[in-house]
């Protein structure tokens, strides 16, 4: 085949690549590699769409093929940049970048590329330096901002001098101006304005973000493959997408205007049936039905009070002290909310339609950015922050979620969270609780091994399970109370005890989650 040909074929190529469509693409890529085995662009674009899928160290080989053919290529050392950025060999990541920048300097995304790997190892002065050349070259690109509002965050949280947070504002502003569509600098945006203590503001933010997502067809569609391609996943949504819609229409907590539609309502319920009685097949779901079960039909926040949302009559300071002479760093709180704002939590969670994201052990969640976010949640943040100074000295909100869970099951898998410390809290009445000694949460002495990463100790529980046993690591069990909590270091192994709770919509086990760094 001429070399013509061969650009013809690789052209076509780069059309499928670019309407992604990957596997395509790339049987001609390797087409013309069978022909020309040192050809530069198919060496490129093969390693690029190894990359694409994670194949990092394979993508590496043909990508040093490409430089090897043509090594003031800007792609050929972008995408080798990268790639090693990937692996995590920040050295060759950034040698790469800097390479691609002396053949291209106007260039933006080698720029952009080389700050990002800055920003992974905390070098956040050569990260803000790279990202304000990246703006340089291009000013109307909104994630830089986003990215530079992001190191600023950072800086706040090593030094805890606002000044960080207040300039992150005037980036993550400039990026939503560029695009207003870019939901993550409207999240960004709030959670500096909770940070500065700026509530009914980084509320409203949170709610242009959910209301952005939720008008996206493709962060819509990212979000239905991720929940409804396990058939387990895909029950637990519908049990208690109809539960909760039943429960509303029966008016018991005076609900008006829910937006759903009878014609939903009976597809929900054929479904329902079907799980009921074991006949539920995972193509039953259509993919109509799957869009809609997706989107949030009824979400009033709770009312708000001036007053304080936490229980100021239990001793603040005896509860302070306890926790900060433990080791490990564990606390029970009973009586943790006022008797007002749990009743006001209460018929929230039963009658909001945010708990959208369901997992296969028979639970449902609802998160921070992605609808649980109102004025009075964000308020209940801040009380409880500011009630317990002591203990939640210097450290602000990075993460909140609630699960509601099936009457019986083993909940939540052992793992460890993220942050400084973990506040767990229980609001489901006892009644609901059939087995008194059970429901609550189990804590392990034990932190993660300081090599491990976030999957690691997030996710990967058998791993987890295998280390604790080996070493003898006895759990304590805290058992369930309505309206106990459990404030304790996030780090260390928890997991969700084994429960059995009335069979009822009402009766559900729920509990809120906040991290804290």
């Amino acid at each position: 085949m001429n070399q013509q040909n061969l650009i013809k074929l690789l052209n076509q190529a780069l059309i499928l690549h670019n309407k992604g469509k990957l596997d395509d693409a790339d049987k001609i890529y390797l087409s013309v590699l069978k022909i020309d085995n040192n050809n530069s662009q198919a060496n490129l674009l093969h390693g690029s769409i190894l990359s694409q899928k994670s194949s990092f160290k394979e993508a590496i080989v043909f990508l040093k093929k490409a430089e090897k053919s043509d090594s003031r290529n800007y792609e050929v050392n972008n995408n080798l940049g990268i790639t090693y950025k990937n692996l995590k060999d920040f050295d060759n990541a950034e040698k790469y970048f800097i390479k691609a920048i002396s053949i291209d300097s106007k260039n933006y995304k080698a720029h952009f590329n080389c700050a990002n790997v800055y920003i992974d190892q905390k070098k956040h002065d050569l990260a803000k330096s790279f990202l304000e050349n990246t703006i340089v070259c291009n000013n109307s690109f909104a994630e830089a901002y986003q990215r530079y509002g992001d190191v600023l965050q950072l800086q706040f949280f090593e030094s805890k001098n606002i000044n960080f947070l207040i300039e992150s504002k005037k980036y993550f502003t400039e990026s939503i101006k560029i695009d207003p569509s870019y939901s993550d600098s409207f999240i960004a945006l709030a959670l500096t304005h909770l940070w500065l203590g700026e509530v009914e503001e980084s509320a409203n933010l949170f709610n242009k973000a959910l209301t952005i997502n939720s008008s996206s067809n493709s962060v819509m569609s990212k979000s239905i493959i991720e929940k409804l391609s396990d058939i387990k996943s895909t029950k637990t949504l519908i049990k208690h997408e109809y539960e909760q819609l039943t429960f509303i229409d029966n008016d018991i907590d005076s609900i008006r205007n829910p937006k759903f539609t009878k014609e939903y309502y009976q597809e929900l319920k054929n479904l329902y049936l079907k799980i009921k009685n074991n006949s539920f097949d995972i193509e039953d779901m259509t993919s109509s039905m799957k869009t809609e079960i997706s989107k949030i039909l009824y979400n009033k926040p709770p009312k708000t009070s001036s007053s304080n949302l936490i229980n100021e009559k239990n001793d603040i300071e005896s509860l302070e002290s306890e926790y900060l002479g433990k080791n490990p760093e564990i606390l029970v709180v009973d009586n943790f909310l006022t008797p007002e704002a749990l009743l006001e939590l209460q018929k929230f969670y039963r009658n909001a339609n945010i708990f959208k994201y369901p997992y296969v052990n028979g639970y449902i969640g609802a998160f921070l950015a992605k609808g649980l976010s109102n004025k009075f949640i964000l308020k209940l943040t801040e009380d409880l922050r500011k009630t317990y100074k002591n203990i939640f000295t210097n450290l602000q909100l990075t993460q909140a979620w609630a699960f509601k869970y099936d009457s019986k099951s083993k909940g939540i898998n052992v793992h460890a969270d993220d942050a400084s410390i973990n506040v767990n809290f229980w609001i489901t009445p006892d009644h609901a609780n059939l087995n008194k000694k059970t429901g609550g949460l189990k804590i392990w002495n034990k932190l993660p091994p300081k090599e491990w990463d976030f999957k690691e100790f997030n996710y990967n529980s058998s791993r987890i399970i295998k280390m604790l046993e080996a070493e003898k690591i006895i759990h304590k069990i805290i058992e369930y109370k309505e309206n106990r909590a459990i404030i304790f270091n996030s780090k260390l192994f928890h997991a969700t005890d084994n429960y059995n709770f009335k069979d009822s919509y009402e009766d559900r086990r729920v509990n809120m989650t906040f991290l804290y760094d």
